[in-house]
Formats: structure tokens, sequence, C-alpha cells
């Protein structure tokens, strides 16, 4: 069956040779831009992890550390990821009132910022209980990539010669 296709595929390109290069050339784009993907969701873990060692708190077993063990290594984690993410993307909140009261709906919002939850039966404007606030990125200042790093790789072993 392949064959059968690339056959036609051929005297295809035999009857139209430049629409055939257009074909091929649009493809070596494509694969360009697929090489050239965002990973900025890499750097940013990369940096989380440089600053407070996130990735090794998150993948490390803490099964058998006593909770004042885990509850020092979380204070200091807490604060260097916390300024971290605040140098680098600046998160606040969608809503400022508090979590817990009574807010309005409008009709017209916007869902990618509010999800409406429970007995929503009829059209807004709705009224709620405000569960949580939400996040959204303030000011993203992420560096682009530097050096010949890896894409993927999050912090490179290190390894102490001796």
């Amino acid at each position: 069956m392949k064959w059968i296709w690339a056959f036609k595929a051929f005297c295809k390109a035999l009857k139209d040779p430049e629409g055939a290069k257009q074909f091929v050339e649009g493809a070596k784009k494509e694969m360009k831009a697929e090489d050239q993907s965002d990973f900025s969701h890499l750097r940013l873990l990369s940096m989380l992890q440089q600053t407070s060692r996130l990735v090794d708190f998150l993948k490390e077993d803490i099964s058998t550390f006593n909770d004042a063990q885990i509850g020092a290594a979380v204070r200091k984690i807490h604060a260097d990821s916390g300024k971290c993410l605040e140098e680098l993307v600046t998160i606040r909140p969608v809503m400022e009132e508090k979590e817990g009261a009574k807010i309005q709906v409008p009709q017209g919002y916007d869902p990618s910022k509010i999800k409406v939850v429970g007995k929503v039966t009829k059209e807004p404007p709705f009224t709620g209980i405000l569960v949580h606030k939400g996040w959204k990125a303030h000011k993203r200042s992420l560096p682009k990539k530097v050096g010949e790093q890896a894409a993927e790789v999050i912090q490179p072993a290190e390894v102490e010669v001796r």
C-alpha cells in the first residue's frame, strides 16, 4: 500500500515540480519551527531548582523524615521559590476579594479568568461564594535560553572531582 502512495507522489512531482519543491520547503520550515519550541516552562523550573532546589525537594521521598525536619526544609524552599517566582513572573490574584466573600459574576464574564462551579442553571449574572481568588501572571521576565544546554535539561548533573 505504501508503494502505491510513493508512486502517486512521484508522478505528481513529475507533473508539478514547482509544487513539489514548495511542499518540501514548507515541510522543512515546519520542522525548523518545531525545533524552536518554547521551553520557557522548563527554564522557569530550572530557575526554581537553581534558587531553591525545588525539584530536588519534590522528587525526594520525604516519608522517612519527621514533621520538624520537613518543616525546616520547607521554610527555606518556600521563601526562596517565592522570591524567584516574584522576580521572574510576578503573580497576582485574579480577584481581589477575600476567599469566602459573596461576589457577583457579571454577564459577559471571561471564563478563562472565572470558573463558575456548583448549581449553575441559568444565564449570568451569578451570585456565589469566592472559593479561590485565582492567579494570573502580572509580569513575565523569564530569561531566554542561554548557552548550549539541552532544552530538556532542567539542572545538569554536578560532579565534584577530587
